[in-house]
């Protein structure tokens, strides 16, 4: 050999410290895989870590059989054994109300959100949710969940009312109905809340959306809580600006007056299912 023994002794040791430094940052807890020996985020055993940045971990997951998305982490805590659980899967609007759910029913259930994101647009589009609900279901460490009320929606980023997209829009959201059926848990939808500067420039983007997801829930008898309408009963049926707007003139998001409303008309919503009788 062209190399001494104090050279293959070197190479050797800098393999196995290389080897050491990978099984520290990866590891396999219980069939799961947890993303670095200090993160509260696990993968599913097939799948794998993969770095998120609006994830509060900072890492999320690439599921079993979808090779090329990476999935935000599901609800941040564990399940409660004490309250009912609750589950709002959705976008940033639903982010922005969920805190004011989560105080309105501090003693009625335990409220999360899925995907477990702060920052960014949450459960993002019905393609997403396709790929990740399954991440969602779970909390972020993989704890199975057995919810008692799920609440869904999807919407502001499908914004495109082409034939193909809205084609896909109604395949994929009746993909996403059919897996939370199958949970068995208590499902509310909720409408999409308005994007004005698509409405008032005459595309009614949204509320084809609201039409086409009415005609997937219907017929499974699954209700829903009308944001589009708590919202434009307050700013009017087309606005521009309106004082429950986080900016002027108005886009997507919502100030903490109008998120509070909009969280108000959750809460009772989820209260009810709660209380329904199935």
């Amino acid at each position: 050999s062209q190399y001494s023994p104090t050279v293959k002794m070197a190479v050797f040791w800098l393999r196995v410290s290389t080897l050491a430094a990978l099984l520290l940052s990866l590891s396999v807890v219980h069939g799961l895989i947890q993303c670095n020996q200090t993160s509260p985020t696990f993968c599913p055993d097939g799948g794998a870590c993969c770095a998120s940045q609006y994830s509060p971990t900072g890492v999320g997951c690439i599921l079993p059989g979808q090779p090329t998305v990476c999935c935000k982490p599901g609800p941040q805590n564990r399940p409660s054994s004490t309250l009912p659980n609750c589950l709002i899967v959705g976008d940033s609007v639903s982010i922005g109300y969920s805190p004011v759910v989560v105080q309105d029913l501090a003693k009625q259930c335990q409220v999360q959100h899925g995907p477990w994101d702060v920052s960014d647009g949450g459960a993002s589009t019905t393609g997403y949710g396709v790929a990740c609900l399954k991440n969602w279901l779970v909390t972020q460490a993989q704890q199975p969940v057995k919810w008692d009320v799920i609440m869904f929606n999807f919407g502001l980023h499908n914004l495109d009312n082409s034939t193909t997209a809205l084609e896909s829009y109604t395949e994929q959201l009746t993909n996403i109905t059919q897996q939370l059926i199958a949970t068995g848990s208590k499902l509310l939808y909720a409408t999409t809340t308005p994007f004005m500067p698509d409405q008032a420039h005459g595309d009614p983007i949204v509320p084809e959306l609201n039409k086409i997801a009415l005609d997937i829930i219907q017929p499974h008898n699954i209700p829903y809580v009308d944001l589009y309408n708590v919202t434009t009963a307050h700013c009017g049926a087309i606005y521009t600006d309106c004082d429950w707007c986080r900016v002027h003139p108005c886009s997507y998001h919502y100030n903490s007056v109008g998120e509070t409303a909009q969280g108000h008309a959750v809460s009772a919503a989820i209260l009810k299912r709660l209380q329904d009788d199935e």
